[in-house]
């Protein structure tokens, strides 16, 4: 017999799904943000070399970008289904932003790399300075952004992901078995 999920209260899902609203929307702001930033550093390239080389800001700002669309979208939706398998993209995107760690650290060799007036940096040394420091800024909001949506997702995973309990996702029909068999 297939246990119902048992009733959401819908005022608490609209505050978490506004929770979810506002960090997407940053999420969208850093993703633009790190996009300007890797492409200003090919503008200013003036000879660098690796890690100025590597495109990091480019690359990094697809994830902020899936993030929070995914997440805009997840909030718009009407139709429950679509909603939560939306918002089950959203809490997957926020672990693969978590594991960007290659993005993190060319952003601290970029850093490293120009604070010491490296060759490697290029002529234009303060300029890429300055956009590497924002681009970690960048990655670590993303960081930060990434693991509070775990958070919000796991902690209030009765209301977001009420399928979860019932066989689907993260706790699936293999814990509720052995649960009535303890």
């Amino acid at each position: 017999m297939e246990k119902q999920p048992e009733k959401i209260d819908l005022q608490e899902k609209e505050k978490l799904l506004s929770h979810i609203r506002i960090m997407s929307v940053v999420a969208l702001f850093i993703g633009v943000v790190s996009l300007v930033v890797g492409i200003l550093v090919f503008v200013y390239l003036g000879g660098g070399k690796y890690p100025i080389t590597t495109a990091t800001g480019i690359w990094y700002a697809f994830m902020p970008l899936a993030f929070g669309i995914v997440g805009v979208l997840a909030c718009r939706s009407t139709d429950e289904k679509t909603q939560g398998k939306l918002l089950g993209g959203h809490y997957t995107a926020s672990i693969i932003l978590v594991t960007m760690g290659y993005a993190l650290a060319t952003a601290i060799q970029g850093v490293e790399t120009c604070a010491t007036n490296s060759e490697k940096c290029g002529t234009h040394r303060d300029t890429q300075l300055a956009l590497h420091i924002v681009l970690l800024c960048v990655i670590l909001v993303g960081y930060i952004l990434a693991v509070v949506s775990m958070c919000i997702h796991l902690k209030n995973r009765n209301i977001l992901h009420p399928d979860w309990k019932y066989g689907r996702g993260c706790c699936g029909r293999k814990c509720e078995v052995e649960a009535q068999t303890a």
